[in-house]
C-alpha cells in the first residue's frame, strides 16, 4: 500500500501555524499552577508555537502585570540543514495527541489548550472544556456581535462553543474558465455532486485532451480526507461513528470511479497546467479581493456526495479551549478576549482572515483603496472603482454566509484513510471497508 503522501498531509494539518520557539519539545506536563507571589500563570498548550502567539503573550503581560502567559510547546517544528521547516512524523503527532489528551483527562492539562489537532468531541464528551458561550453571557464587556457569528456557529459542538477560532480561510474550487466556456458548461455549485463533477470533467477532457485531469496531484486518500473533514459532524456524532452508512459508501464509490474512469490519476506531476480544476482558498481579504477581480475568475463551492451543498467551507486556525479544571479560568478568558481584540487581530503576524469583523472590514477597505489607487496590482484584472466596490460587497456576503467548518479528529481520519486503500485496490468491498472503519473508530472513541 502506498502511504508516502500521508505524512506531509498530517504534518501540514498539524503545523497550520508553526514558528520559532525555544521551549522544550519533549511533551512537557502542563500544570498551570500560579507563579510566586501574587502573579498568576496561565499556561497554554500548543503543538508548535508561532510568532503571533508569542507576540500577543508579551503584549498581554504588559497590560496585565499580574498575569504571566507560559507557552508550552510540545512539538517544535524541526528545521532541516538548510533552515527550512522539516516534516513532522505521523508518530510524533499521534504521541502529542495522546500526551495532551491524557494530561487533560488526569487533571494535569494546561489552562488553555490548542484544539486544532486534538479529539475535540472526546474532550467535550468528558467535560474537559468550558462552554465559551457561558463566559460571553456573563461578561458584560464582551460584544459577540463584533465577530463572525457564522464562524462561531460552525465551530460549535452541539449548542456550545468549546474552542475559540481566532482566524480562518475559505475553501473552494476554481475552474478553468476558458475551457468551461468552450465546452458550453455551466455549473450550479449549490446542487452538484461528485458524480456531476466527474461527468463535467469528462466533457472537458474531450475538449482539452486525454492528458488533462480534473485535479493534478490529487490522491484518493486526500479526497477522502477532504470529505471526512467537510462532513465530520455527521460521521462522528455524540461520540459514535457513522461510517457504516450509505452516504459514506457512496463517497467511497464516487472517489474510486473517478480514478477508474481516468478523470483523476494517483501520480505526481510538476505540470499544473494539466488541471481542469484546482482546490484553492482565500487566506486573506486582500487576496480574496485581488483574486476575485481577475478576468474570468470563477470559484465554486466543493461538490458533495448528496448534492446538498451548505454554503462555503472554511478552515479555522489556532482554536483555543479553556480547561474546565483550570484554577485561572478568569485570567484565561481575559487572554482569549485579548486575542480577539482589534489590536491583536490587526497584527501583521496574523496571516489569515481575522474573525473580528471590523478588522476584516478595515483590511478590505485598505485593499480596495490600494487597487483603485494603483498601488496593489491585479494582473489581468479589473481595477476600476465600480468593479472593486462590487467585488468587495461579494466578499462581505461570502464572509458572513453560513458555512461548514473543515475539521476532523486526526486519528479517525488516519483509520479511515488506511482502510480505504484496500477498497481502492479492489481487495475489499465498500461494505466491508465501511464496517471495518466503523468498528475501529468506535473502539478509538470509547478508549
Amino acid at each position: 500500500m502506498k502511504t508516502k503522501w500521508m505524512l506531509p498531509l498530517f504534518a501540514a494539518a498539524a503545523i497550520g501555524i508553526s514558528g520559532c520557539s525555544n521551549d522544550n519539545n519533549n511533551g512537557p506536563e502542563d500544570t498551570g499552577s500560579p507563579a510566586a507571589g501574587d502573579q498568576k500563570t496561565v499556561t497554554i498548550s500548543v503543538m508548535s508555537a508561532d510568532r503571533f502567539l508569542q507576540t500577543a503573550a508579551l503584549k498581554f503581560e504588559e497590560t496585565h502585570p499580574g498575569v504571566h502567559i507560559e507557552i508550552k510547546e510540545h512539538l517544535a517544528a524541526p528545521k532541516s540543514d538548510g533552515g527550512m521547516m522539516a516534516a513532522v512524523s505521523q508518530a510524533d503527532i499521534e504521541k502529542y495527541i495522546q500526551t495532551v489528551t491524557t494530561q487533560a483527562i488526569s487533571g494535569k492539562g494546561a489552562d488553555l489548550i490548542e484544539m486544532n489537532s486534538l479529539p475535540q468531541q472526546k474532550f467535550v464528551k468528558n467535560g474537559l472544556l468550558v462552554d465559551l458561550y457561558e463566559r460571553m453571557e456573563k461578561d458584560a464587556s464582551f460584544d459577540k456581535s463584533k465577530y463572525y457569528q457564522n464562524i462561531f456557529k460552525s465551530s460549535q459542538n452541539g449548542d456550545g462553543l468549546y474552542a475559540m477560532p481566532f482566524f480562518f480561510m475559505t475553501d473552494f474550487i476554481s475552474g478553468n474558465t476558458e475551457m468551461l466556456k468552450k465546452a458550453n458548461i455551466a455549473i450550479d455549485d449549490k446542487t452538484w455532486t461528485w458524480d456531476t463533477f466527474k461527468d463535467i470533467s469528462k466533457k472537458l477532457k474531450e475538449h482539452a485532451g486525454t492528458d488533462y485531469y480534473a485535479f493534478v496531484n490529487m490522491f484518493p486518500e486526500q479526497l477522502l480526507h477532504d470529505y471526512i473533514s467537510a462532513n465530520y459532524a455527521d460521521l462522528v456524532r455524540d461520540g459514535k461513528a457513522n461510517f457504516d452508512s450509505e452516504p459514506f459508501r457512496t463517497m467511497m464509490k464516487q472517489i474510486k470511479a473517478m480514478y477508474d474512469e481516468g478523470v483523476l490519476q494517483a501520480e505526481f506531476t510538476y505540470d499544473y497546467s494539466k488541471g481542469l480544476f484546482s482546490k484553492s482558498g482565500f487566506f486573506s481579504v486582500e487576496q480574496a479581493l485581488t483574486e476575485s477581480l481577475r478576468d474570468n475568475a470563477l470559484f465554486f463551492n466543493a461538490p458533495s456526495a448528496s448534492g446538498q451543498t451548505q454554503g462555503g467551507q472554511f478552515k479555522a486556525f489556532f482554536n483555543l479551549g479553556i480547561n474546565s479544571k483550570s484554577k485561572v479560568q478568569t485570567e484565561a478568558w481575559e487572554f482569549v478576549k485579548f486575542l480577539l481584540s482589534d489590536e491583536v487581530q490587526s497584527s501583521p503576524e496574523l496571516q489569515y482572515i481575522p474573525v473580528n469583523k471590523s478588522v476584516a472590514e478595515k483590511k478590505l477597505q485598505e485593499a480596495g483603496q490600494k487597487i483603485i489607487g494603483g498601488t496593489l496590482p491585479v494582473p489581468k484584472g479589473k481595477t476600476d472603482k465600480s468593479s472593486v466596490e462590487e467585488r468587495m460587497e461579494t466578499i462581505r456576503k461570502m464572509l458572513n454566509e453560513p458555512g461548514k467548518k473543515a475539521d476532523s479528529d486526526m486519528k479517525v481520519a488516519s483509520i479511515a484513510m488506511t482502510e480505504f486503500q484496500t477498497f481502492m485496490s479492489g481487495q475489499k468491498s465498500a461494505e466491508e471497508v465501511s464496517k471495518l472503519i466503523q468498528n475501529r473508530v468506535n473502539t478509538y472513541l470509547n478508549e
